[in-house]
């Protein structure tokens, strides 16, 4: 799961950075620049949750429950 998590997030940086010199320099539709770069975000956003999740619940598993 750490591999798709990371694959997506490395996808989803591209998918902005194309997105903003897509918008810098004209090559496409406003339309087409704001989806590739919202689904770019939305991926990014999604491998920083997972791995944050999985950061707490490892750090919760140490933690002695009352």
């Amino acid at each position: 799961m750490k591999t798709v998590t990371i694959i997506g997030g490395i996808t989803g940086i591209i998918m902005a950075v194309i997105a903003y010199f897509a918008e810098l320099n004209s090559w496409m539709s406003i339309e087409a620049i704001v989806t590739i770069g919202f689904a770019g975000y939305v991926l990014i956003i999604t491998a920083i949750a997972y791995f944050l999740l999985a950061w707490l619940y490892k750090g919760s598993k140490k933690l002695d429950v009352l």
